[in-house]
């Protein structure tokens, strides 16, 4: 999520929004629909999540995350690991050296 969204959230962070004991903001129903691929005015009337405004769409990078993500579904875990590995060498730089453009950071 912090690669492709502004927001950053722990695994932690996840499950208690998940569990409904933190509040899910307009911004987060806004990050967490784009990571998920489906309109965020759809995942704010799940939600009953009010929208202040018409929410813009989703960067680019966002939609590619989503669509990946959709389709690794299927994917066992040492399957998933399989993939990673040309995608990570694909990408050209270290894992370890990468760096989230987070605010704060």
């Amino acid at each position: 999520m912090a690669v492709v969204t502004p927001t950053y959230l722990s695994a932690a962070t996840c499950s208690v929004i998940g569990a409904g004991r933190t509040e899910l903001t307009p911004h987060l129903v806004t990050d967490f629909a784009a990571l998920l691929g489906i309109d965020a005015r759809e995942l704010a009337a799940l939600t009953g999540v009010l929208l202040p405004e018409p929410p813009s769409p989703p960067a680019a990078e966002a939609v590619d995350a989503a669509t990946v993500l959709w389709e690794l579904r299927r994917l066992s875990a040492p399957h998933a690991e399989r993939v990673a590995e040309p995608a990570e060498s694909m990408r050209g730089d270290s894992p370890v050296e990468y760096c989230i453009n987070a605010p704060g950071w």
